[in-house]
């Protein structure tokens, strides 16, 4: 069983339940802020403090997909390192991103949301 699957707080309501998984992974991994957000970078759900989850929104799809220039990811994220992952579902694309120097856990966690979207 995976770290993800040992998470305390459950919810049916999917958009709930990846709040949820997001605050988990952010807590474990040490994280300043997470964040996962649709392909037009709208916060689907988020953690850490609201000018960072904003600049890492604004960062998180262009670093997933290697678009961003170093600029563009200081300025919005302030100089602090971006760490991103592309979450692919039935119905959509996500992105995970993450503010943290080492960031664990996205493995497991871009799993957990292609769970929690299914059911």
């Amino acid at each position: 069983m995976s770290e993800i699957d040992r998470r305390t707080k459950r919810s049916a309501d999917p958009t709930e339940a990846l709040q949820y998984l997001v605050e988990t992974v952010a807590d474990r991994s040490g994280a300043r802020a997470l964040v996962l957000v649709d392909d037009d970078g709208r916060i689907v759900a988020g953690m850490g403090m609201p000018d960072d989850v904003v600049g890492l929104a604004r960062a998180t799809r262009e670093v997933a997909w290697r678009r961003a220039s170093a600029f563009h990811v200081d300025l919005v994220t302030r100089g602090q390192d971006v760490t991103a992952r592309t979450v692919t579902t039935r119905e959509r694309i996500l992105y995970f991103g993450a503010l943290a120097e080492r960031m664990t856990g996205l493995g497991d966690a871009t799993r957990a949301v292609q769970r929690i979207l299914a059911s």
